[in-house]
Formats: structure tokens, sequence, C-alpha cells
């Protein structure tokens, strides 16, 4: 045989024997790509600098940058941001013609494993609470009428709400409603899972919602949290673990307007008023593979998403 025959029968050899290899991943083991506008790894260990990897150059920083408290998830927690509650810190990312994009579709997600969470007041406390913020609201509503409004907005007293934001993003500088938020928030003064959306017009849409069989958010352990919308469709949806756990119907935009271009975005606490340096609601725990798509997702998308980050944290 000539030297240039046993050359090829020798590369189809070895090619057939590295088919296995090569192979193609299966769909679960593949990245959900495609319309990612925002992707937090935090990967970094050290510093005030988080990096965005959806290549739209959405950096943030940990703010404030003096904090002393652990930033960076150690050990079995490496791949993650750490945050304290308290105000003691938080990631901002400013805004940027991407994330002032959605309005019609967006997918935030978000990989966390809260190590405490809020417990339920009394139920007369609970009431009294009630009428606190709805007394406040009127109080702040007349202010900005009257020209007077003040930082009293920022104000949120020292007893925890139930609303612990892991993902948000303000509207204006009102101190409620939001554009996005993904986290907690009671209801009937039970904790559930929150994904809310403030659309166009005014109306605000909000899905409390547990998984079946469960009467609280479970803490002590990792929590995939997804919530999409389609504007077109008016579909609104909220999932954990990658299953689907409710569902509403409205058809709108993304409150996106003039005044609202500037606001940042929030990781591991929201913003309420006029300042950026002063968060609310934050989150006592550990977050990683944050993600935000300018489209809605899947269900079999968000539950790729959530086999995939179950596999970070227990290979």
């Amino acid at each position: 045989m000539s030297e240039r025959f046993c050359s090829l029968v020798l590369g189809m050899f070895l090619f057939v024997i590295a088919l296995p290899i090569v192979e193609p991943c299966s769909a679960e083991d593949q990245t959900v790509g495609g319309g990612l506008v925002g992707h937090w790894k935090f990967e970094e260990g050290a510093g005030d600098v988080v990096k965005d990897s959806s290549g739209k150059g959405n950096d943030g920083t940990i703010v404030p940058a003096n904090t002393l408290e652990p930033k960076w998830g150690t050990g079995d927690f490496f791949g993650s941001i750490s945050f304290s509650g308290g105000n003691d810190h938080f990631v901002r990312i400013p805004p940027s013609a991407s994330l002032n994009s959605l309005k019609k579709q967006i997918t935030v997600v978000a990989f966390i494993y809260p190590r405490t969470l809020w417990i339920p007041d009394s139920n007369f406390n609970w009431y009294m609470s009630k009428v606190q913020h709805k007394l406040k609201k009127a109080i702040q509503l007349a202010e900005r009428l009257l020209g007077t409004a003040t930082d009293s907005e920022n104000a949120q007293g020292s007893a925890p709400t139930g609303f612990i934001a892991v993902v948000q993003r303000q509207w204006q500088e009102t101190m409620h409603p939001d554009q996005y938020y993904l986290g907690y928030g009671p209801e009937n003064n039970v904790l559930h899972y929150k994904w809310h959306l403030g659309l166009m017009g005014g109306d605000e849409v909000s899905l409390y919602r547990l998984p079946e069989g469960q009467d609280k958010p479970r803490f002590g352990e990792w929590v995939h949290l997804a919530g999409t919308y389609n504007g077109e469709t008016g579909k609104m949806s909220l999932y954990v673990d990658g299953e689907l756990i409710g569902t509403q119907t409205h058809v709108g935009e993304i409150r996106l307007d003039p005044e609202s271009l500037d606001r940042p975005l929030t990781i591991g606490a929201e913003l309420n008023g006029p300042s950026i340096d002063d968060p609310s609601g934050e989150f006592v725990g550990y977050v990683r593979d944050v993600r935000i798509y300018d489209r809605a997702l899947s269900d079999e998308e968000v539950k790729t998403l959530a086999e995939q980050a179950r596999r970070q944290v227990t290979h």
C-alpha cells in the first residue's frame, strides 16, 4: 500500500476512535444563549468589580467598596457573591443601552442560597405594619404633590418587611413600584417567592407563589429562581428549580420611561427613592449565575438552566 493510502486509513481510524470524545453535548449540557444582555458569574473572588460575561459590557460594582463584611463566597461557595443584609453591601450595575431595551420581553434568572429568611410577625403586628405602610405611602404622595418630598422615602424602619430582593430595577425615583423584581414577598402574612413587573399605563402585576407541597420558601440550600415575561402574549411566569409554579396574563410593555432610563440594576437588594447608595430589602446569603435575557425563555430552557446550575454545586 502506498504511504498516502496508509495515512488516510490511519486518519480515518483515529477519527472514529475520537468520535465519542467530540460528540456534541446533550441539550441539557449546552448553554442557553440567544438574547443574553447580562450574565454575572461572580467568579472574581476578590475586589469590588463584578464582570458581565454576556458580551454587552454590563459590569457592576459592589457598593460600598469598603464594607468589612465578606463579599465573596469561598470553599464550597466559591463562584458566588456573599450578602450579609443590613445595608452592608449590594451589587449595582449602571444603566446601558442593552438594559434599556428590555420593554417587550424579559427573563431574569438567579441561583441563590438564602442563609436566613423573613419570619412572619404576629397577626396584630402584621396588620399594623400594613396600616403603617399605607399611611407612609399616602404621606409620600402628599409630599410629592406639594413639592416637599424628602429622603424620608428611604426610611425603612428597623423591622424587616419580608420583601427580599434578589434582582431589581427601580422605576423612576419612587419607593414603589419597580420595573421588575425577582425575590421574595409576603402575602397574607406568609412569605412567598415573588416575580413583579410594572407595566406602562400603571398596571402592577405580581406573582406570589410557593411550589406545591411547600408552606414557605426553603433556606440553607441552593434554589434556582426565574421570572419571564412576553408582553406580546402577556404571559408572565415564575419558576422555582426549573418548575413552573405560577402564571398570569397581562399584555403590555415594561414601564421604562425617560425618568427611569438612568436607574441602575441591583443584585442582592432593591433601591427605593432617589439615592442609589441606600438599599433596602437586602438578601442574606449567596448568589451565583445571575442572567438577564431580552426574551422570554421557554419552560424547557428554564429547566435546562436550573439543571446546569444544580450540577455546578454538586460536582
